[in-house]
């Protein structure tokens, strides 16, 4: 008896040992902030780690008291859903060849309009998308397009910077993620056709249909926009509070044992596979940025050349800001003389690039394709930004 509960605690921590790692993080944070803060304010401490670690760990706190509560942790349970509760077949009717081309780009390319989301949480949803079966350039359309620009994103830019800046991100954003996708897409399309091909199979019954199915994947989307809503964060508990316990309930009476089941399962694989990555890459990214000499980094950004504007591309995506943070970051860098050619570019590779992200689209996709993907963003954006600059 006693061995048998030995090996299904080994078990349980086998599969949940990602949820420990944040529940122990989460601890340190919220009961030895200030001690662990303190000791590594110490003069002699920061010498001897360097005050690149403490950077580091505070980009961590940032990172984990703003993001993966209300951010990601929502953003895993939608992938996992979509894995375990959605029939290929609903998949590939707008995300595939089943469905006109030029429709499931556009889709695909407009997906992310309405969610405010950044380069982080879109990563579980196109991990589930792409598992799924949805074509590669489909896939990192929607890849790109998620975190490019969204309604708030697109108001913020244009009360911020102009409306020339928002209508142009906009129009651009939209454009080349369509671009990267097809790039994707013929560079890859062999394996694209044996993906599809292996993908195709028997529809399978699921718990939810109809007018369950909708009030299901509405509220735990709901969760996920209201998470990352810029609203009072009383009203933004209450609600979800609210949601989530609407979720819980609504999950235990219209999900069979076994959909509950492989849905907790697929969200536990997809955090599994995620989280690690994203802290080390939260962690070395504002590790990097202590060590970037900050002013004379805008004083060579203040002209518009392709360099420049390669150099705000490569800056944006080494350093990791949070979702909409980007747009008051660029709104300092253009009082400071910034040109708007090297902010534009900034803009548009900032959201969809970031250390962490390509190492965890490396593992999803492979090293071969993630250098593909990267370096036609890069590529785009700084020629964009540069004839952006010289227009406007």
């Amino acid at each position: 008896m006693i061995v048998k509960q030995i090996n299904y605690l080994q078990v349980l921590l086998r599969k949940n040992w990602v949820l420990l790692l944040l529940f122990g993080l989460y601890l340190m944070i919220f009961l030895w902030q200030d001690t662990i803060t303190n000791l590594l304010v110490n003069q002699e401490i920061q010498i001897l780690l360097g005050e690149s670690i403490y950077k580091g760990w505070l980009g961590l706190v940032d990172y984990l008291s703003a993001h993966v509560l209300l951010c990601l942790i929502p953003a895993f349970f939608i992938a996992g859903g979509i894995n375990t509760l959605i029939d290929s077949q609903t998949i590939l009717k707008y995300l595939s060849g089943k469905t006109k081309k030029w429709l499931s780009y556009i889709i695909a390319s407009v997906g992310g309009f309405f969610i405010e989301v950044c380069s982080c949480t879109i990563l579980p949803l196109f991990a589930g998308i792409w598992k799924k079966g949805a074509g590669l350039g489909i896939a990192t359309t929607f890849l790109y397009a998620g975190p490019a620009i969204n309604i708030v994103t697109f108001i913020l830019t244009g009360q911020k910077l102009g409306w020339d800046f928002g209508i142009v991100r906009l129009i651009l954003s939209i454009t080349f993620a369509i671009s990267v996708g097809l790039i994707m897409e013929v560079i890859f399309r062999k394996e694209n056709t044996t993906k599809g091909n292996v993908i195709f199979g028997t529809k399978k019954q699921f718990s939810l249909n109809g007018k369950q199915n909708k009030i299901f994947w509405i509220n735990l989307f709901a969760i996920l926009i209201i998470g990352t809503a810029p609203i009072d964060m009383n009203l933004k508990y209450l609600l979800i509070t609210i949601l989530v316990t609407l979720q819980i309930i609504i999950s235990f009476l219209w999900l069979s044992k076994e959909d509950r089941s492989a849905w907790w399962n697929e969200t536990i694989k997809f955090t599994t596979d995620i989280i690690p990555l994203l802290l080390v890459g939260v962690f070395l990214s504002s590790a990097i940025t202590n060590v970037i000499p900050q002013n004379e980094f805008q004083q060579l950004l203040g002209q518009n050349t392709i360099f420049t504007n390669l150099i705000a591309v490569i800056f944006g995506s080494l350093v990791y800001f949070p979702a909409l943070v980007e747009v008051p970051v660029a709104e300092s860098f253009l009082k400071l003389g910034m040109d708007k050619g090297p902010l534009m570019a900034y803009l548009l590779a900032d959201p969809v690039l970031s250390l962490q992200g390509l190492l965890v689209i490396s593992k999803l996709i492979g090293t071969k394709k993630t250098l593909v993907y990267a370096g036609s963003i890069i590529i785009l954006t700084t020629i964009a930004g540069f004839i952006f600059g010289i227009l406007f």
